[in-house]
C-alpha cells in the first residue's frame, strides 16, 4: 500500500517537474509567437514555474517517509488542486484549452485523493513496507 502511493506520487511529480524545467529553460516562445511576448510576461512564466520545480523536489523529498509527512503532502496537494480550479477558472472565462490540459486539469483536481490514501497508512511501517 505504502509502496504503491510513493509510485503513483514519484510518477505524478515528474509531469510538472518536467513541463516546468521545458519552462525554465525554452520560456513562452514554446507557446506564443513571439510578437506576443513581453519581457514582463515571459519573466513572470518563468518564474512560476519555479514553483512546479519546488512542488516536485518537496514531493520526492515526502516520498521515502510518505506516511510521516502528512502536512507536506497535504501542503503539495493543495497548491497542486489550487492549480486546477485555476485551470476550470480559466476554462469557463476564456475558453476550452487543448486536450493535454485537460487531463491534467483532471489529475490536478484528483490529487486530494491521495490524502486519503495517506491517511490509510500505518504511522510507522515496517522496512519491508
Amino acid at each position: 500500500m505504502k509502496r504503491g502511493l510513493q509510485i503513483i506520487i514519484g510518477m505524478l511529480s515528474l509531469i510538472p517537474f518536467m513541463v516546468a524545467i521545458l519552462g525554465q529553460t525554452s520560456g513562452l516562445g514554446r507557446w506564443l509567437p513571439a510578437e506576443a511576448i513581453t519581457p514582463e510576461f515571459d519573466s513572470h512564466y518563468r518564474y512560476i514555474t519555479g514553483f512546479y520545480i519546488s512542488l516536485g523536489v518537496i514531493a520526492w523529498w515526502i516520498i521515502p517517509n510518505i506516511e510521516k509527512h502528512k502536512t507536506a503532502l497535504r501542503i503539495v496537494a493543495g497548491a497542486i488542486f489550487a492549480g486546477g480550479v485555476g485551470h476550470v477558472i480559466s476554462f469557463w472565462q476564456v475558453g476550452a484549452p487543448g486536450p493535454l490540459t485537460l487531463v491534467f486539469t483532471g489529475i490536478e483536481l484528483c490529487f486530494p485523493l491521495l490524502l486519503i490514501w495517506q491517511a490509510k497508512l500505518p504511522r510507522r511501517q515496517s522496512k519491508t513496507g
